[in-house]
């Protein structure tokens, strides 16, 4: 019995073993000790120090940071989970591997898992399950640092797995596993691939219910799909305090919160969701898609040469023209012109020219399950891929479909054909190998080899018609020809032309390129239908082949000059001796860093008035656009916000020099008296005259919260005691009736105020501040951040992790009977 199930398991061994194998050498640096600089991960570090500062204090992570944008949640950026299942899930799923050779470990082995479902022999999957974890959209995000999107898209395949599985009739297995893979691919907080993977379950589901309807299996759909929906909703609310806590948060954002200035929004935007021109940045272009095919067909890496140096006419013609010029024009977008436009790119999205072609091939062989709800998937994922260069039609998803708005970079969802291309090409492989007479296969076989001629005489049409500028470099051209400098616009446009070459030879070879790995997979595939070969050499032939097709594009953007020493990797938060001399400064205060707006490195020692984040504030965002970013800034705005010091950063993001502002006003102070305006107009407008520090600014709306007007007085103060992010205390001693205005950021979803124990109502004041009316006395006031999504959260996570718990242990009950039913 024994060997019966080491027999059985060995050749999984194997496959696991490969994929850890090939995961080792590709990232070997990382066993050195090594990291990748990534910008994005960089970015993180600076936003998160605080939060680990003060888990190192009290032993759990702050729900509140002051960082970056004069404060906000900081489970917005990391630190409360709170999946514990689906965490201990991961790490054996990953067998605690480091970065980044669990991420490829863990998408081979989760795509290897639908694989299994999908009944494919082992060496076919293990062939799908490389193509789909070496897609060079996964090498691309890891160098830039979106560690979270890589671990969903790994998870992605075993949660589509599992679904098949109970829709197979699997229940107990199936939903079991359902689960546990969504709350691990949820607790991974990446919601916007959680959505795309949701999105092709229902896909897929339609079918399914289509097939069930038909066969009049109504018990069986009723059974499946309430399986499901449990199965969902156990393993989506076992993240219930991430989720909760996201939903309730972005009602304030600028992802799901409403402006309430006039002229923010425009025709067409939804109310509760992402500005429409802001949800289809990232947008693709109709023929774009093809990079998943041809992968420099738009030139590849925005910000690279992706020609040989030696070879680029576009290198040549700087190097003919006076230094100051060509640096100019090299600071501009490269090699990529696809339609990303500014935003560009830092790869293609390549799934493998082998794995297209294996893909076009299952569409035509008979008996190919799955293939029509994966089609159906690809051609939806393609035409929301093009965003708003397709807007009939993704303007009503981005009106009507649940949740869609709230996401932005319509290009992002190519990962699902990065996920079903390889299924599909299994499944074919798999459909020729079980076949015993493959000559009856060979009229499908060739209709699938004329569909890929046909792909690429339209390739070819396209490289014919296409001028390879962009719009970005069109603009240029134009403003050049206005100079009207002759001998200025005919260097700029032999730079133009020698671009256009270098992007016209990128394109051809790739399609040479990619047709050449073609040929190799048809012409083995031909021997096999031929029945020349046995499946098992074709297969590994094929596999090899695929591999090194995907491989030799991925190293142009994952290599082992990404990698640095940790030491490097913490460069840009080295202290220097102008920190040293900021931080001799106790006090509580905030700073302006006037070298870059978006950047988080300054949060790593200080609470900074700006930063990065995707999902900043709704308020916020409005006053960094009306009174901060504009030239020159407000400063009684930065006086308001605590800003004592301005602060410069180098390249290397190493402060290099501040300058005091005396006239910041601190964490708290009384004014002389309260200005009442009718809306938020009004509000924003009284920011541009006002003083801070004799006046509030308040809306109407706020006035029953002030019960009586301050009656100024000398003897008047109120401090700050204590900041310790989620609770801060002051005191304060009046005379008289005092208003007492706070800098700190107002957010309703959470904050409370206690004034000696009882609560009181906090009112907005200065558009982004704080306020409290208070007695004349002695006083202790309390904030205390107790957001009620992170409260209700921990009970359903608790709730639902037990149910878990006992699907895992019905399941294996449930298994385990079906074993020894077989047995007897």
């Amino acid at each position: 019995m024994k060997k019966g199930i080491l027999q059985r398991l060995l050749p999984h061994l194997v496959a696991l073993l490969i994929f850890l194998a090939i995961a080792v050498i590709y990232c070997s640096p990382a066993l050195e000790g090594k990291v990748i600089g990534q910008h994005d991960i960089t970015q993180w570090k600076g936003s998160f120090q605080q939060s680990e500062v003060y888990k190192e204090k009290h032993g759990e992570y702050p729900l509140w940071t002051n960082a970056l944008f004069s404060g906000m949640p900081a489970f917005q950026i990391g630190g409360i989970g709170g999946n514990h299942l689906g965490s201990y899930w991961h790490v054996i799923m990953t067998l605690g591997l480091p970065k980044p050779i669990a991420f490829f470990f863990l998408a081979c082995a989760c795509f290897y898992i639908l694989c299994m479902v999908l009944r494919i022999r082992p060496y076919i999957a293990i062939l799908g399950s490389l193509a789909f974890a070496y897609a060079t959209y996964n090498p691309v995000i890891i160098s830039v640092g979106h560690d979270t999107k890589m671990f969903s898209i790994a998870y992605m395949p075993a949660v589509v797995g599992s679904f098949i599985l109970l829709y197979e009739g699997r229940y107990w297995l199936g939903g079991a596993l359902a689960a546990l893979f969504t709350s691990a691919i949820v607790a991974m907080n990446h919601l916007q691939i959680v959505y795309y993977t949701f999105l092709v379950i229902g896909v897929m589901t339609v079918f399914y219910l289509v097939h069930w309807i038909r066969s009049r299996e109504f018990r069986f759909a009723g059974i499946a799909a309430g399986i499901a929906l449990a199965a969902l909703a156990i393993g989506v609310l076992t993240n219930a305090i991430m989720l909760l806590s996201t939903y309730e948060y972005q009602k304030e954002t600028i992802r799901g919160g409403y402006s309430e200035l006039s002229g923010s929004t425009q025709k067409g935007d939804v109310k509760g969701g992402l500005k429409k021109d802001y949800a289809f940045e990232y947008s693709m272009g109709i023929a774009e898609p093809f990079v998943m095919m041809v992968p420099r067909m738009y030139g590849g890496h925005s910000d690279a040469i992706e020609n040989l140096r030696e070879e680029s006419k576009a290198l040549e013609a700087l190097q003919s023209m006076p230094q100051e010029l060509a640096n100019q024009l090299a600071a501009n977008r490269i090699s990529y012109w696809g339609w990303l436009g500014g935003v560009g790119t830092s790869g293609p999205p390549y799934a493998g020219a082998i794995i297209c072609f294996l893909a076009i091939i299952a569409l035509f062989l008979p008996g190919v399950r799955h293939k029509w709800w994966a089609v159906t998937a690809i051609v939806l994922a393609i035409m929301m891929s093009w965003g708003h260069y397709f807007e009939s039609f993704n303007g009503l998803l981005y009106k009507y479909l649940p949740f869609y708005n709230k996401f932005r970079a319509p290009s992002m969802i190519l990962v699902i054909p990065q996920l079903l291309l390889p299924m599909l090409a299994v499944l074919g492989l798999e459909r020729i190998a079980m076949t015993e007479d493959r000559r009856t296969l060979f009229p499908s076989f060739k209709k699938g080899l004329l569909a890929t001629a046909g792909v690429f005489v339209l390739l070819l049409l396209l490289y014919i018609s296409l001028d390879f500028i962009s719009e970005a470099d069109q603009q240029t051209l134009n403003q050049v020809k206005q100079m009207n400098q002759p001998q200025l616009t005919e260097m700029v446009n032999n730079f133009y032309d020698g671009l256009a070459a270098d992007r016209k030879a990128l394109m051809l070879g790739d399609i040479f390129r990619s047709l050449g790995f073609i040929l190799v997979a048809a012409l083995g595939l031909f021997l096999l239908v031929r029945n020349v070969l046995k499946p098992l050499p074709v297969m590994l032939g094929i596999a090899l082949f695929a591999f090194i097709d995907v491989m030799a594009i991925d190293v142009k953007y994952l290599n082992k000059d990404k990698y640095e020493e940790p030491a490097d990797n913490m460069a840009s938060f080295q202290k220097t001796q102008v920190d040293e001399q900021i931080l001799a400064d106790t006090s509580y205060f905030r700073v302006f860093n006037v070298s870059s707006a978006n950047d988080n490195t300054p949060s790593y020692y200080y609470n900074s008035i700006t930063g990065y984040h995707p999902a900043k504030l709704r308020i916020y965002q409005d006053l960094i656009e009306k009174q901060i970013y504009r030239q020159p800034w407000n400063e009684a705005v930065l006086d308001m916000l605590n800003t004592k010091y301005l602060i410069q950063k180098d390249q290397s993001r190493l402060t290099q020099a501040f300058q005091p502002r005396p006239t910041a006003l601190g964490p708290v102070w009384f004014v002389k008296g309260i200005r009442f305006v009718k809306n938020a107009d009004e509000e924003m407008a009284a920011l541009d005259h006002f003083t801070p520090k004799d006046t509030a600014i308040v809306q109407e709306q706020y006035k029953q919260f002030i019960p009586f007007m301050p009656q100024p007085d000398s003897a008047a103060v109120i401090r700050l005691l204590k900041n310790d992010n989620d609770v801060v205390t002051y005191q304060s001693q009046a005379p008289t009736n005092q208003f007492a205005v706070f800098s700190e950021v107002y957010y309703n979803r959470g904050w409370k105020a206690f004034v000696d124990g009882k609560e009181m109502p906090i009112v907005k004041v200065n558009y982004v501040l704080r306020g409290l009316a208070l007695p004349a006395g002695n006083h202790q006031i309390e904030f205390r951040f107790e957001p009620e999504g992170y409260m209700k959260g921990k009970s359903l996570r608790t709730v639902f992790s037990v149910a878990l718990l006992l699907l895992i242990a019905g399941a294996l009950y449930a298994e385990w009977r079906r074993a020894n039913t077989v047995k007897k």
